[in-house]
């Protein structure tokens, strides 16, 4: 185990300590009268019985919250604890560790269009479902993205957000707690209640500013974006450029860093690791700018494990030198800079009406694009080539900010809005 993952682990364990030594009574939730959600306490479901009881609750309610607690560090495939989920009548906890506990009806509930699933930042808690059900999530709302599009940050805590739509201050949350220990204490089951028992009132309240802005239609593709599969997946298309400092490489470079990204999910799955645990991306690179050709060299490479060269050595260095053999014909994932002081301010100023056209529309810029992807623009307008196979030019992003920025380019038509009132 690697010192992060053991900083991790020490680290869940004062917390679940913690909330087990705290023996006060934990209260009803305070929830303002003007906030229409669940005030109780929440069920811990451990049985099949329990479980398809609450989830004919969910469905009759046609639309709920959820969310899920993992351990990562410790498995190539994250150890799912617990999963929260809440309507305004009632919050259910299911415990996917309880014996005998069958979690592919929920599984099959959160892939049913017809209901809809409200989340935050909920990236995490859509992966498992095409991974176990071979379906992806359907009809989700994340509040994180929404938000994004009625002149609240993006992206925003679930604490900032539910404060900002609601009113109600969260207490701190207990994300490093040692989920997978039992029994839970009740310190973290009332935490884990408020982690969705206000999401639905969130939700509603973020959809009555999206009929105001007008951007719902906008939202919603970006929240289908999420629960998209593929994104999910380790994939030899995206590879290089998941693996940071990949930038700094060319050419033939990139086979050799290819392969050894191939090898190493290979590699992790079967140790049941974190890829970037069996291996930091940073390491990877340094194999490829290096160039080791004997196991000698291999160990100046800064943090390679030791048992890894004894072992892998010479592996490692037979696809090294293979890669780097390899013409490449790929797409380099390296970004070029500006290559004058006066193209560089061009694309700044480029930014800069981004961020005022995005604001004027009341969308965070950061939910639409980057400065790196202006400057992907940027390139493209300079040298004539053409930018419709650029994120930014697909989509709705294309209506929102794309299209404006080129048709601004091309005509060099000053820009009017009025900025949304606070």
């Amino acid at each position: 185990m690697s010192g992060r993952q053991d900083f991790r682990s020490r680290y869940r364990q004062r917390a679940h300590e913690a909330a087990h030594a705290d023996e006060s009574p934990i209260p009803e939730a305070d929830v303002p009268d003007a906030v229409h959600a669940f005030r109780g306490n929440a069920e811990l479901i451990t049985t099949n019985e329990q479980l398809a009881d609450l989830l004919a609750h969910l469905r009759e309610a046609g639309s709920f919250a959820y969310d899920s607690e993992f351990i990562g560090e410790s498995s190539y495939t994250p150890l799912l604890c617990l999963v929260q989920t809440a309507t305004v009548d009632r919050v259910g906890l299911i415990d996917p560790l309880a014996p005998g506990l069958d979690l592919k009806p929920f599984w099959e509930l959160l892939a049913d269009p017809t209901l809809e699933k409200i989340v935050h930042a909920g990236a995490q808690d859509v992966e498992p479902v095409a991974r176990v059900i071979g379906k992806p999530v359907q009809n989700l709302f994340d509040t994180q993205i929404a938000a994004g599009f009625v002149a609240l940050a993006y992206p925003a805590s679930l604490a900032k957000l539910t404060l900002a739509t609601t009113g109600v201050n969260l207490a701190k949350g207990l994300t490093f707690t040692q989920w997978d220990a039992r029994p839970f204490s009740a310190k973290q089951l009332r935490y884990a209640a408020d982690d969705v028992r206000y999401l639905p009132a969130v939700a509603a309240e973020i959809k009555k500013r999206l009929a105001v802005t007008g951007h719902a239609a906008w939202a919603k593709a970006e929240c289908d974006a999420l629960c998209e599969p593929g994104q999910y997946k380790f994939s030899t298309e995206t590879a290089i450029e998941k693996v940071r400092g990949s930038g700094s490489l060319a050419g033939s470079q990139f086979n050799a860093l290819l392969d050894l990204a191939v090898w190493r999910d290979a590699a992790a799955r079967e140790a049941d690791l974190p890829a970037r645990a069996y291996l930091k991306d940073e390491i990877l690179v340094d194999l490829v700018r290096n160039k080791p050709k004997t196991t000698e060299q291999l160990g100046r490479i800064r943090n390679l494990p030791r048992p890894l060269i004894e072992k892998r050595g010479d592996t490692l260095i037979a696809m090294i030198a293979a890669g780097l053999a390899r013409p490449y014909d790929g797409p380099a994932p390296e970004r070029q800079a500006e290559t004058t002081v006066a193209q560089k301010f061009a694309a700044d100023a480029l930014w800069t009406a981004a961020q005022a056209i995005c604001q004027s529309q009341s969308i965070d810029p950061a939910a639409v694009t980057s400065r790196q992807e202006i400057g992907d623009l940027h390139r493209a307008l300079i040298t004539g080539s053409s930018p419709a196979a650029l994120r930014l030019m697909t989509g709705w992003r294309s209506e929102a900010l794309g299209q404006k920025l080129v048709d601004l380019w091309t005509s060099r038509k000053p820009l009017t809005f009025t900025l949304p009132a606070e």
